[in-house]
């Protein structure tokens, strides 16, 4: 990257990125504009400033696998995203898209809880068969996010690779709008299918790990080698000159075995370690408490503040809790295998389904909820009151004692 490049203009304003001495990245603004880019240029700066990126190449900085990098056309959409946003006009930043119900928990749960729409689409005695949702649905989803200001599509849950079109849902989206990002367990997945995502425009390949002991990873996925599988796919990624990070989710009980599985992502090589925080149960169970979340935010801090060559983290818990506050409903929007749109895939609650309703619509319905609108330090589901309109609507309330 050049020493200073401009990475957002309008009128009234224009955003420069510039390196510092110590070579990191530095975001500034200019004109009578300049107020309505500072809460997002703070926050960006102090992160920027503390903490290693992702990946360094000759002509831009990944400051995460889960942003566009610096400088880019999704990143200068990410700015006007940003601004927006400081005049309270959300939208949908990042947009995960389920593709595929072969081995994905999801799509079982909701074609169980609805079997008139599942209509014998998920076969729970052999998942491999399941049927993947029609190329015109993802193709639509794709289309309404990127005409709200999506930035990050992310196609995700279950293992989506194995879907058959995901090259060319990957190619469909225009990369001059978004970045792309995709999940997999590594089921289905060798060098040559690593090659074409990467030719199709794929940024980030996010690998889901579980533990560092195979046999207790491979019980969880409940697929004999998933360990196995994964491990090569991380290693497929780096081949093809992807982005990789390794992703796992933490609850109280696993935080001990965070270091353990972040220096597996080191061996590895990968550019990121990802951690994402349990959410809560729909019964009201928390999975984490404040000492457990301390642990993985002192962890994160020591590991980013030196750039010695190991993978820098990610954490949900200061992405989604210092830095922006909890993104579902307020900067991510999520899409079932079935169509239904919900705040995020942890949330089973729909405000729509896009074969009805346009995105636009599911995403205002969103922004009218109370919880939905405050900016929070910890997921909406920890709120007792949305809680209940959750459960409500997934029948939990005879599941609930009485007291």
């Amino acid at each position: 990257m050049k020493q200073s490049v401009n990475v957002f203009k309008m009128r009234g304003l224009s955003v420069n990125a510039s390196r510092t001495e110590d070579g990191k990245i530095e975001l500034s603004a200019a004109g009578i504009l300049e107020f309505a880019a500072r809460p997002f240029l703070s926050v960006a700066n102090k992160h920027l400033k503390a903490e290693k990126p992702a990946l360094v190449t000759a002509s831009a900085v990944y400051p995460s696998a889960w942003l566009p990098p610096i400088p880019s056309p999704a990143f200068k959409r990410l700015v006007k995203d940003e601004i927006g946003i400081s005049f309270g006009k959300y939208v949908p930043e990042t947009v995960s898209i389920e593709v595929t119900r072969k081995f994905n928990p999801n799509a079982e749960s909701y074609a169980k809880k609805n079997p008139m729409r599942n209509a014998g689409h998920v076969d729970f005695d052999n998942p491999y068969l399941s049927v993947d949702p029609p190329a015109d649905l993802i193709c639509k989803a794709i289309d309404e996010a990127l005409d709200m200001g999506a930035v990050v599509i992310t196609f995700t849950e279950g293992d989506p690779l194995l879907n058959e079109n995901i090259v060319e849902y990957v190619r469909y989206v225009d990369k001059s709008k978004a970045v792309v990002m995709a999940y997999t367990w590594g089921l289905d997945f060798d060098l040559e299918k690593a090659k074409q995502l990467q030719k199709a425009g794929l940024q980030t390949l996010l690998v889901s790990i579980y533990s560092t002991n195979p046999a207790v990873h491979d019980q969880k996925r409940g697929i004999p080698g998933a360990y196995d599988k994964a491990i090569a796919a991380i290693r497929f990624g780096l081949e093809a000159g992807l982005l990789v990070t390794m992703a796992t989710h933490l609850d109280g009980a696993k935080v001990g075995e965070m270091e353990g599985l972040w220096k597996l992502a080191g061996e590895l090589g990968v550019h990121e370690f990802s951690i994402w925080e349990s959410v809560p149960t729909l019964d009201g169970e928390s999975r984490m408490n404040d000492s457990q979340r301390k642990v993985i935010n002192d962890f994160y801090r020591k590991v980013n503040a030196v750039d010695d060559g190991t993978p820098r983290i990610f954490s949900n818990t200061i992405f989604e809790g210092e830095m922006f506050g909890a993104m579902a409903g307020r900067r991510w929007l999520h899409v079932t295998t079935e169509g239904d749109m919900q705040p995020d895939p942890y949330i089973p609650l729909s405000y729509g389904n896009i074969n009805e309703v346009p995105m636009k619509t599911a995403w205002k319905r969103m922004r009218k909820e109370p919880e939905l609108r405050e900016k929070r330090d910890a997921h909406v589901l920890y709120d007792p009151n949305y809680l209940q309109k959750v459960r409500k609507a997934n029948d939990w309330d005879f599941r609930i004692p009485k007291k």
